[in-house]
């Protein structure tokens, strides 16, 4: 699209339209001012937007495959972050990674939850994408979501 608004806010990369089951995505070009100051601005352009789209795509389908509502936002935006931070290029994805204190991405003892998320959602990108791959089964991680049993995910407050 040529821009993608938050319903409640200004532009951003993409959302997943529950409403009309379908993903809206912000051009490419728009990338570089949505980036600007963000771990993601010395990513490749290239890169960064396919990982965009992954995002949104995970969320359409974690959306139409829920047994019930998730019970926070941490819970929806997980599965679409680690998989995000996944699908990038190894090089690419180490890039992004070295924005952050390691110790603090791969502590085992943090749940997931709103504030972080809402407060700084890289760092929550980043920690989600090593849960997720840390983890023997992190594929059993989203099935859990997609449940809606998850012990790794603080509920809303």
């Amino acid at each position: 699209m040529s821009e993608v608004r938050h319903p409640f806010s200004g532009a951003i990369f993409g959302l997943f339209d529950t409403k009309h089951e379908r993903v809206l995505v912000t051009q490419e070009g728009n990338i570089p001012s949505l980036v600007k100051d963000t771990p993601y601005a010395k990513l490749p352009q290239r890169d960064f937007y396919r990982s965009l789209v992954v995002h949104e795509v995970i969320h359409g389908i974690m959306h139409q495959n829920l047994k019930r509502p998730a019970a926070s936002h941490a819970a929806y935006e997980y599965p679409a972050y680690a998989l995000q931070i996944e699908s990038l290029p190894p090089d690419v994805r180490e890039q992004f990674l070295q924005n952050f204190d390691q110790t603090a991405i791969k502590a085992e003892s943090i749940l997931f939850n709103d504030p972080v998320l809402f407060f700084d959602p890289y760092f929550f990108a980043a920690r989600a994408y090593h849960h997720f791959n840390g983890s023997p089964n992190g594929c059993a991680h989203l099935t859990a979501l997609l449940e809606g049993d998850v012990a790794f995910i603080a509920p809303q407050m």
